[in-house]
């Protein structure tokens, strides 16, 4: 575990206090320096990369949560697939991650309508024109499980069912209004 964190931090730089995700001990800081926002949002969600991968090969995405200008989360997510990665973000049917913008956020979840929804979804509107819909952010029961489901169609997957609750909680306390997608 040890080998596996001086690693990424060596790869990716040790900026802050470390978290422990589902998989490995990271910084909650790890990504480029190019991916920091010029000044924390006071209330919003931030998808950016990580730079590693988990054992499924999907690049894995670090869902950052913002309240008051502070870092509460960082978790740790999936959007589409390892081979999905490269396809047109903003054509429908693609399965690729959503695209990079600004979206809004719903107040409140909804049942998810397919097993690898994990049960609920929480939606996300893209604030620019894009092709894609149906897009949102939930628990992915496949995660880093060899059973050939791992990642999304697109969506944000979060790792685990208790960081997802983690958010909804959050999103139905606080109820923010922006998540930012910086991602390719």
């Amino acid at each position: 575990m040890m080998t596996r964190w001086l690693f990424s931090s060596l790869v990716l730089g040790l900026l802050s206090p470390l978290i422990t995700t589902n998989s490995l001990t990271v910084s909650a800081e790890t990504q480029p320096i190019a991916y920091k926002m010029a000044q924390p949002c006071n209330n919003c969600l931030h998808l950016v990369p990580s730079g590693i991968s988990n054992q499924q090969k999907n690049p894995i995405y670090f869902l950052r949560v913002y309240h008051q200008g502070q870092l509460l989360y960082t978790f740790e997510t999936v959007a589409g697939r390892h081979f999905t990665q490269n396809r047109n973000r903003h054509q429908a049917g693609t399965e690729a991650p959503l695209p990079d913008g600004n979206y809004g956020i719903s107040s409140h979840s909804v049942p998810g309508t397919l097993v690898e929804v994990g049960g609920r979804f929480l939606p996300v509107y893209p604030r620019f024109s894009t092709g894609r819909t149906a897009l949102g952010i939930h628990y992915d029961p496949s995660y880093n499980k060899g059973n050939g489901e791992d990642g999304t169609a697109g969506c944000i997957g979060l790792s685990s069912r208790q960081n997802f609750a983690t958010l909804l909680s959050f999103v139905e306390t606080h109820k923010p209004q922006l998540l930012i997608v910086d991602i390719q």
